[in-house]
């Protein structure tokens, strides 16, 4: 059962040797492992990112794969073979708050499962949301339970790298320093994210802002942002009944921003541009970015945020 454990991780990650490097295989993106090495299997971008910095130039590390992932994380299933990989693995990092709803399709033991967002449970946001809507070719369902994308207010996105630092020394005992060392760098970096989101959604001091989606609870939470969400996707027309649903909206919420987890069509973006709403995108980063990583995304959405309020003339703090 070893032998076959350790060949089944030997094909899915090309293991050559003992060195250490990034590459996509198997419907993965791994470093090479060496058989003796445990390996740790992410459920989303994010988390492959702090596992990543947290295990960064330290020898004994676990492998850390993030199993490649088209389209909403949230609403993923795994390929036979990522099933695969995820029963092979000595240890799996949730998100939790119910976003891995493959959890039901997929046979796995339970004790390899590593919830991130356990010890700051008590600070996630139950949905009170149950329309119907759809995500492209994934079909209407509806969201409910907690929000998932913790990662947006940095402050749950260090409690969520601590538990990953966590997991990580329970693997690696002797390399806990370096760890740790590697998680505080990372808790600095996400902290001065968190400062340069608060500084430029200060600006927006009340106004009323949109949201394309509801996935942005904690970015909202975290900087008080006075805004509504809708059910629109960027690469989706929207529909009469949607436009009617817009104007009502605009009557006792007059905002002229709105933020998308894409750019929008053109033509939906230009009949907003001339309802006089601003279309921005900001990333969720729930994916792993063609470019960058996730502080890069992040920072690319300030930018852009920033340009937008400079754009409707928002006055500076």
């Amino acid at each position: 059962m070893i032998f076959l454990r350790t060949l089944f991780i030997a094909v899915v990650l090309l293991t050559a040797g003992c060195d250490r490097e990034e590459h996509r295989a198997g419907g993965a993106t791994a470093v090479v492992l060496s058989p003796e090495n445990v390996l740790i299997v992410t459920s989303n971008y994010p988390l492959y990112f702090f596992a990543s910095r947290i295990a960064a130039s330290v020898d004994d590390a676990p492998g850390i794969i993030l199993p490649d992932i088209h389209g909403d994380p949230a609403f993923w299933i795994p390929s036979a073979e990522q099933i695969q990989l995820l029963q092979s693995a000595d240890k799996v990092l949730l998100n939790g708050a119910g976003a891995e709803s493959w959890l039901n399709l997929v046979t796995i033991d339970r004790r390899l499962l590593i919830d991130t967002s356990l010890n700051i449970a008590d600070q996630l946001i139950p949905l009170d949301d149950s329309v119907q809507h759809q995500h492209g070719p994934q079909g209407e369902h509806s969201h409910q339970g907690d929000a998932f994308t913790i990662w947006l207010d940095p402050r749950l996105a260090v409690a969520q790298a601590h538990a990953v630092t966590d997991a990580l020394i329970e693997f690696a005992p002797t390399a806990e320093y370096q760890f740790r060392n590697n998680m505080a760098k990372l808790e600095q970096e996400l902290m001065a994210l968190d400062a340069q989101v608060a500084e430029v959604m200060a600006k927006l001091e009340g106004r009323p802002v949109l949201f394309s989606h509801p996935v942005y609870q904690y970015l909202q939470r975290r900087h008080n942002i006075n805004g509504r969400s809708l059910h629109w996707e960027p690469d989706q027309e929207p529909g009469t009944s949607a436009w009617i649903a817009l104007q009502q909206t605009l009557a006792t919420h007059p905002a002229t921003i709105m933020i998308w987890e894409d750019l929008p069509l053109q033509t939906t973006n230009h009949k907003l541009a001339e309802a006089g709403i601003l279309s921005v995108p900001f990333h969720t980063a729930a994916n792993r970015p063609q470019e960058g990583d996730y502080l890069d995304v992040m920072g690319a959405n300030v930018e852009r945020v920033a340009a937008a309020l400079q754009e409707r003339s928002y006055s500076e703090k």
